[in-house]
């Protein structure tokens, strides 16, 4: 069975300042994100690759010229919440219900912002078919995923799409590519996906612009930002491509994973 790539981003207003102690507004948090997504979008498409984006309702207020271009460019749309620096109840349905009527597509897959626990019960009852709020790795002051499963498993009628972590879980994650040497960070990547037979990653817009400028983010955050993350980026695509990786969207993963579960 040939190896599956999962690439993704969180298309949401940057909110980052917010964590620490910083101001910024929504407008203001869409037009960085959308800065960062032209870039995206251009290398995926340079590379011929599709990718899922799971995208905030503010974000798609703010941008969504740029939330149609996703879709016109034949990537997913997904739901990441409403507010994503305050996530409530009843997020899921709302973000699932102006996606899909703004955009007229179906939106079956949900992320929680910053990756916090998510009701499946909740997901259930709003017809989403899978989810990929979990990271299976121990990440100080966010969440100790370690006994979690490093492959996608049904848990409560939805299919869970962990985010890929090595033997050892360390975790594959969009930070990774920032500290780690750019080799170092697709041997990795290669290897897992050696290993667990799908590589699955995600990064944020943001991510992908200048972040020199912004006092209130991480020192390390701010480390290979910008258009040095884009070359990385590349060559994590070029490193999957030479494993034979088949690049496609989380919709069209889950399809394949419910129906090789249900005929076992």
């Amino acid at each position: 069975m040939k190896k599956q790539v999962l690439l993704s981003f969180d298309v949401e207003e940057f909110d980052l300042p917010r964590e620490h102690g910083g101001v910024i507004s929504v407008k203001r948090g869409a037009e960085v994100s959308s800065k960062g997504l032209v870039r995206v979008l251009d290398l995926l498409k340079s590379r011929g690759v599709k990718a899922t984006f799971f995208t905030t309702v503010n974000f798609a207020k703010e941008q969504p010229e740029l939330v149609q271009r996703i879709i016109d460019e034949g990537h997913e749309l997904a739901c990441h919440g409403v507010n994503h620096f305050g996530p409530r109840v009843g997020d899921a349905k709302k973000c699932k219900k102006y996606l899909e009527k703004e955009f007229g597509v179906e939106v079956v897959g949900w992320r929680q912002p910053r990756m916090f626990k998510m009701s499946y019960r909740e997901l259930k009852q709003y017809e989403y078919i899978y989810d990929s709020s979990v990271n299976p790795a121990f990440i100080p002051g966010r969440y100790n995923n370690t006994k979690v499963p490093r492959k996608p498993y049904m848990k409560n009628g939805i299919l869970e799409i962990p985010t890929s972590v090595t033997g050892l879980r360390v975790p594959m994650f969009w930070l990774a590519l920032h500290l780690f040497p750019s080799k170092i960070y697709c041997g990795l990547a290669r290897k897992v996906l050696r290993d667990t037979g799908y590589f699955a990653t995600y990064f944020h817009p943001w991510e992908f612009t200048n972040l020199s400028r912004f006092e209130k983010v991480p020192s390390y955050i701010k480390y290979n930002s910008g258009m040095e993350l884009v070359r990385r980026l590349d060559k994590v695509i070029s490193a999957l491509k030479k494993e034979e990786g088949e690049f496609m969207t989380y919709v069209e993963f889950s399809e394949r994973q419910i129906c090789r579960k249900k005929g076992s």
